[in-house]
């Protein structure tokens, strides 16, 4: 059965360069894309930093992208100021609807589980299955962003390599040199992890600090499932930090265990 998800929509670039206008200005190859898959990217400023972490789909004159919905908008009209000059347009943004059942048609969205994503918006709301599918995103370290993320964090930061949505061999895109020097150098910083509460269920406030055991900020809380208290979230910590590391969130120092994302199902 086909639900709603309402924390996401879907942006349509359509016309005869939608596909050369995707190839300049996102972390994959658009030649990576396929109809029938979701494929993991990113939008990037100048500086490498990622204003978007989406997911894509294209077809022969087309290229579809699900991202939050708080942002959906912001992204639309900022892409849209740099198709000046090509035959392509951006339509607004339209609903989506995940199912994990395959014989409701839709693209694949994920492999393990299995998880298909399309456009509906006739879809029906479906709480259960809305929070299931937020705790797979958590699990399989899909760092979304929103307002208080976008344009803080290289792609490296986010998992992007581990996802597979980013390319170092595909050609320009804006932030590319920043993200291939990054790589190249052996320099990245900081990196996406999940994060166990060891307490009891709490709330965790959006882009929190993270802590280490002397009191020194390592990094922040990224996102947890949406809901008013969690055991569980991604957050973007310094590299070199061991598994089962305790770290410390929040102005409250809830103490949390350092996991992998797929550790966290």
């Amino acid at each position: 059965m086909q639900f709603r998800l309402d924390d996401f929509r879907c942006l349509t670039m359509a016309g005869p360069d939608a596909r050369a206008f995707a190839q300049a200005q996102f972390t994959v190859s658009v030649d990576d894309l396929v109809p029938e898959r979701w494929s993991p990217l990113a939008w990037c400023d100048p500086k490498g930093r990622v204003l978007a972490f989406m997911m894509a789909r294209s077809g022969e004159d087309s290229v579809e992208l699900v991202l939050p919905a708080v942002q959906a908008e912001d992204i639309r009209k900022r892409l849209t100021m740099y198709t000046i000059g090509r035959q392509v347009t951006l339509a607004e943004s339209q609903p989506v609807a995940g199912s994990f059942d395959a014989d409701d048609s839709l693209p694949a969205f994920d492999n393990d589980p299995p998880r298909y994503l399309g456009l509906n918006p006739d879809a029906p709301a479906a709480a259960d299955s809305v929070a299931r599918w937020r705790q797979l995103d958590l699990c399989r370290g899909l760092p979304w962003l929103d307002a208080g993320t976008s344009g803080r964090h290289l792609p490296q930061w986010l998992g992007l390599e581990t996802l597979g949505g980013l390319s170092y061999s595909k050609g320009c895109y804006p932030g590319q040199e920043v993200v291939a020097r990054v790589h190249y150098r052996g320099s990245v910083k900081y990196g996406l992890c999940g994060l166990q509460l060891t307490g009891e269920a709490a709330r965790v406030e959006p882009h929190a600090d993270i802590r280490d055991e002397t009191g020194e900020r390592i990094g922040h809380w990224l996102r947890g499932p949406d809901t008013n208290a969690t055991t569980i979230g991604l957050g973007v910590i310094r590299t070199g930090l061991i598994e089962d590391a305790v770290v410390f969130v929040g102005e409250d120092g809830l103490p949390a265990r350092v996991t992998a994302p797929k550790s966290l199902c």
